[in-house]
């Protein structure tokens, strides 16, 4: 009963003490968008099955980042029907920070 009491303690604080995964993508200020038709996979590898299709200019939230794929939210519908809110995995060659607009004056 102790040891299990110290695995669990251990456990919970290195729960505490761990940094959280960092998603530096997922803040930048004005979003992000595909750079043109690409797969939305259940999982970061080709070999994963696909949900459906980008399409250049889809609005995505990027979620975090595994390798070279990162894990979307579409903020959306995507132009090729896919709805809003779906999440899936494409590659980051796929994915861009979206320009913010200018500022008027």
């Amino acid at each position: 009963m102790t040891s299990m009491l110290g695995v669990v303690l251990t456990a919970v604080f290195l729960a505490a003490v761990a940094p959280a995964p960092a998603a530096p993508e997922r803040l930048h200020p004005c979003g992000h968008e595909a750079t043109g038709t690409a797969r939305l996979h259940t999982g970061p590898a080709t070999a994963r099955p696909s949900l459906g299709l980008l399409r250049a200019g889809d609005d995505l939230t990027v979620l975090r980042a595994s390798g070279d794929w990162y894990r979307v939210r579409l903020d959306r519908r995507s132009r090729s029907g896919l709805r809003a809110d779906t999440e899936g995995w494409t590659a980051q060659q796929h994915v861009r920070p979206r320009d913010c607009p200018r500022p008027n004056g």
